[in-house]
Formats: structure tokens, C-alpha cells, sequence
């Protein structure tokens, strides 16, 4: 995926983000590095 961030992957929907939350509980937005938002990859429920 790192090679082609925009290639479908089946099975999982596409979620924009405005910020992204580290595991030490720390926030990262997408205005910091240029961007609207991040994109996650998630299976649908």
C-alpha cells in the first residue's frame, strides 16, 4: 500500500480523519503535515 496509497483494497471501506490519536495519547492532525486528513482503512460492521 506504501507504493500506491490510493489502490482499493477489498473488503475494508475508506474513513477520512482529521486527526489521528498515538498510543501514548498524544494527537496528530492533518493540518500539521500539510494535509485535509488522513485516510484509514476499516472493515465495515
Amino acid at each position: 500500500m506504501a507504493n500506491n496509497p490510493k489502490k482499493a483494497r477489498p473488503g475494508y471501506i475508506q474513513i477520512c480523519v482529521a486527526f489521528i490519536t498515538t498510543r501514548n495519547g498524544k494527537r496528530i492532525y492533518a493540518r500539521q503535515y500539510g494535509k485535509k486528513c488522513f485516510i484509514i482503512w476499516v472493515k465495515p460492521k
